[in-house]
């Protein structure tokens, strides 16, 4: 899959993977606020939000501000005021995640406003970014679903503002578990149909039906048919789109080309590997231990693995080829630096073993280690987001 004319500025693609980063730096403290006895309650929804909003949400915008306009081969709807609207989203996910934390009500009701309007911004020339549309594919679908499920998402999550204002005489728990469930089914929906097209293009894979992927939908539906009904055949449902998924992934990976592993496809299994154990916990009544498996072992993994993909080529293409021919470029496997690549990704395994045998046997000193492995896992990611970033300065120091 080629770049196209219709890129929009790396700048914008750039802000939002930077501030993901940063996010996700900033979820290892929050997360010693978080309590997931109580799993509604504020402080671990404090948690959840920089983890979630803050880092994963930053880093999927930023790609679809880039794979939207080559998925459906036309230009992203609108970028004007996009670049505001980014210092809006994390003014508002920083100010909210702190009330949250704190319990200050004002900084709660204040970003949450902010990352309101800021993602109402992106949803809505998102979702008009579809108007008109002649690709269709699977993956195109899944995003067009994916824009639907984040503007309901986003309007349960206001009207959770109001209820706890108490401006809205609503069941609480009616609008968290529908929030929570849209809000899932955007990540969900993004990372299924982006798959389809990134996994057989990293992996070099072909000749692909994707059945495990639309089956894998039809169960993520079925679940919210059901979460009307009882929360435990929801379960059932969300486990098997889940099931699917990552069986549809292990036979892409099966059917690669190239066999030989790397950075990337060392990251997908662990994160595969993670999503498995996710769903053991789950089965067992350990939320707490499967939480922390599906945030840090399933999707930090994941992301990862693809920033060390996408990041790269972008910035190559922004930055590196229009000197093809005039200068020795760099190729993109040079822009990673390998071993602290590796070593992070032992260091992401580690982490997840630490906590979860501190957690399972109640020794937390062994369940801080493992956080403190996890942090030193984000660290070296960063460093290689940084070094891939100044590359951006290419052409500058090849100009002079």
């Amino acid at each position: 899959m080629l770049l196209n004319t219709f890129a929009p500025p790396f700048k914008l693609v750039g802000g939002y993977f930077i501030a993901g980063i940063c996010f996700l730096i900033a979820s290892i403290p929050a997360f010693f606020a978080a309590d997931f006895e109580t799993i509604a309650g504020l402080e671990t929804a404090g948690f959840l939000h920089v983890f979630f909003v803050g880092f994963v949400m930053s880093i999927i915008i930023g790609a679809l501000y880039q794979l939207t306009s080559v998925i459906l081969e036309k230009p992203f709807s609108t970028i004007k005021g996009a670049v505001a609207n980014l210092v809006l989203y994390c003014a508002g996910v920083a100010s909210m995640s702190y009330g949250m934390i704190s319990g200050k009500t004002g900084f709660l009701h204040g970003g949450g406003m902010a990352l309101f309007l800021a993602l109402l911004f992106f949803g809505t020339t998102y979702i008009v970014s579809f108007m008109d549309n002649e690709k269709k594919s699977f993956t195109a679908f899944m995003l067009f679903v994916s824009a639907i499920f984040l503007l309901a998402g986003i309007s349960l999550g206001f009207c959770l503002l109001m209820i706890l204002s108490g401006t809205l005489p609503m069941d609480f728990m009616f609008a968290l578990k529908f929030h929570v469930y849209f809000v899932l089914g955007f990540v969900f929906f993004i990372i299924v149909g982006v798959a389809t097209v990134l996994l057989p293009m990293f992996a070099l894979a072909h000749d692909l039906k994707f059945t495990l992927s639309k089956f894998s939908f039809g169960f993520y539906i079925l679940a919210g048919v059901l979460l009307f009904f009882g929360e435990i055949y929801t379960y059932f449902a969300f486990g098997a789109a889940i099931i699917c998924f990552v069986a549809e992934a292990l036979h892409i990976l099966k059917k690669r080309v190239r066999k030989a592993y790397d950075y990337w496809n060392v990251n997908i299994a662990l994160s595969l590997a993670a999503f498995v154990l996710f769903c053991a916990f789950i089965a067992a009544d350990r939320y707490d231990m499967a939480v922390f498996m599906l945030i840090y072992g399933f999707l930090f993994a994941f992301i990862a693995a693809h920033l060390y993909k996408i990041a790269p080529f972008l910035i190559w293409y922004h930055y590196v080829a229009p000197f093809v021919g005039k200068t020795k470029v760099p190729l993109l496997d040079q822009m990673i630096l390998k071993k602290p690549a590796y070593i992070g990704i032992g260091f992401n395994a580690i982490g997840l073993v630490l906590y979860e045998f501190g957690v399972w046997l109640e020794i937390k000193s062994l369940a801080h280690c493992g956080v403190a492995s996890l942090l030193v896992s984000i660290v070296l990611v960063a460093i290689n987001m940084i070094n891939v970033f100044k590359f951006t300065k290419f052409g500058v120091k090849e100009e002079k």
